[in-house]
């Protein structure tokens, strides 16, 4: 994990957990304790679980080191075409968005889901929407792409975009 994200969690659990009360938005767990990550957690999942062991929103949820062993049952229920049941191995669910699974491939570290238009099970499609698990985590749970994987009117969208965190630099009057 790069600097900029650990920085960027760390910042942000502050704000939405100073306060005392448990956050409705979002929340963002601790890191991890040593040696509560499975050892077959890929080595991108791994280092966000040290920083942040477990990210919910309400549209994407990244699960805690102790959840991701229960939600690994997705493997056996891929739709054929996708490949996935071909060699499991290759493969690690490390949460969800909208109740479908959000998968890394091992070998590249790539982040792929199924397009959020129906039952994720019964679909015909199954996309790599991210080539690397930082940037999946920089640019759709914590940017601007939250908006495009789930929803830009509730209260997470709302509260990334007051943090300035909704813009692109395209869209940046600034920038």
């Amino acid at each position: 994990m790069n600097d900029d994200l650990r920085e960027l969690i760390e910042e942000l659990r502050a704000d939405l957990h100073g306060g005392g009360d448990p956050p409705v938005i979002a929340y963002i767990r601790d890191g991890a304790a040593p040696g509560s990550i499975p050892a077959e957690t890929p080595t991108q999942v791994r280092r966000l679980l040290e920083v942040a062991d477990g990210i919910w929103t309400p549209d994407v949820d990244l699960r805690s080191a102790g959840e991701l062993a229960g939600i690994q049952f997705h493997l056996d229920l891929m739709p054929e075409f996708t490949g996935v049941r071909d060699d499991p191995g290759a493969w690690f669910v490390f949460g969800t968005r909208n109740q479908e699974p959000l998968l890394i491939r091992r070998d590249t570290g790539s982040v792929w889901c199924f397009p959020d238009d129906g039952v994720w099970y019964t679909t015909d499609r199954f996309f790599e929407i991210a080539l690397d698990f930082d940037e999946f985590v920089a640019y759709y749970v914590f940017g601007a792409g939250y908006g495009e994987i789930g929803s830009d009117h509730d209260d997470w969208w709302a509260y990334l975009t007051a943090q300035g965190l909704t813009t692109t630099p395209d869209e940046d009057p600034a920038g």
